[in-house]
């Protein structure tokens, strides 16, 4: 695959990942977040990191039970 179309593809996960969180901030009543292209090229990356990395943790995690780490 052509490094630019890899590029391409993590930045438009980052950008997918960053607008949906973007989008929660309203609900949570904090301030809007700034749109993607006005982000410093350094957090856009910790953005694509993000992306890559939640693939392989998210997924590998499972659930707490709700009884776990209770006494009863």
């Amino acid at each position: 695959m052509p490094e630019g179309c890899v590029r391409s593809n993590r930045d438009e996960a980052a950008r997918a990942l960053y607008d949906e969180r973007r989008k929660l901030l309203a609900g949570l009543m904090m301030s809007e977040a700034e749109p993607w292209e006005d982000l410093p090229e350094d957090v856009k990356e910790r953005w694509r990191q993000k992306t890559e990395s939640s693939g392989t943790q998210e997924g590998a995690r499972e659930p707490r039970k709700h009884s776990e780490g209770q006494d009863h």
